[in-house]
């Protein structure tokens, strides 16, 4: 079973703790620190670890799982099963979103871009 250490929870960020743990596993996942196969501690543990709400867990799981990266089996458990071509077809797929939304907006490339820069720019490092 994967060890969970390194997740924290910044409690002064704007960000929500669920998505702060679902980008934590899925930044783990990327970079092949939690291999396909590895199964993930339960629900249960993994919140009593991180001291958050049970349902806050299942949420993060429940949206690993939309996302492809990872699989629910019952009683054996949540097993990654991610790959490093799923992160590419993740971006890939925002990056189509974000096209159509600024052609409904009339937002341009050019403008669109920029947006997207300072978001990076913004993330921490």
């Amino acid at each position: 079973m994967a060890n969970l250490d390194f997740i924290r929870i910044d409690p002064t960020s704007a960000v929500a703790p669920y998505q702060q743990v679902r980008e934590q596993i899925l930044a783990s996942i990327a970079h092949g620190d939690l291999a396909p196969g590895t199964k993930l501690p339960s629900v249960r543990a993994l919140a009593g670890e991180l001291d958050l709400a049970v349902n806050t867990v299942a949420k993060v799981y429940k949206e690993l799982e939309a996302q492809g990266a990872v699989v629910t089996r019952g009683r054996h458990g949540t097993i990654v099963q991610a790959t490093e071509d799923r992160g590419e077809q993740e971006v890939s797929d925002a990056a189509a979103d974000l096209a159509r939304v600024s052609q409904t907006w009339s937002v341009n490339e050019e403008t669109a871009v920029k947006y997207l820069r300072a978001a990076f720019s913004s993330l921490p490092r």
